[in-house]
């Protein structure tokens, strides 16, 4: 499969869990939360609540980079993109060890450590 097949199903693939997640931590916070074993309180809805705010605001700037295009703006969303990911599954890691959440996080880290070694792979 090439590249530039591989970029638009990862990106795509991206683009919906970001809408999916940030839907379902804007609408649904306790529901989101409790896949992970943690409680919904004022304040855990209302971080989640902004981290979906801020994955809604990802999302159009990671849509542009479907395409392979090889521009510095496109390395530029790529790079931050695999650093979301790998940034964020190393919290997840950390929330993990120190019981913060349960076992169900773990596919999670994954998926997203897959991606993030995916999108380094397609940066050009």
């Amino acid at each position: 499969m090439s590249k530039e097949r591989v970029q638009r199903f990862v990106i795509s693939l991206v683009v919906a869990l970001f809408v999916a997640s940030a839907l379902g931590y804007l609408f649904a916070p306790e529901k989101m939360l409790s896949v992970v074993g943690m409680e919904s309180t004022p304040a855990t809805d209302f971080l989640v609540r902004t981290l979906a705010a801020a994955l809604l605001a990802l999302t159009p700037g990671a849509w542009a980079v479907r395409e392979r295009t090889g521009t510095s703006g496109q390395r530029g969303v790529l790079i931050g993109l695999a650093v979301y990911m790998f940034a964020s599954s190393v919290v997840d890691l950390s929330a993990f060890v120190d019981g913060v959440v349960g076992f169900a996080s773990i596919p999670s880290i994954v998926i997203r450590a897959v991606l993030g070694a995916v999108i380094v792979w397609l940066i050009p």
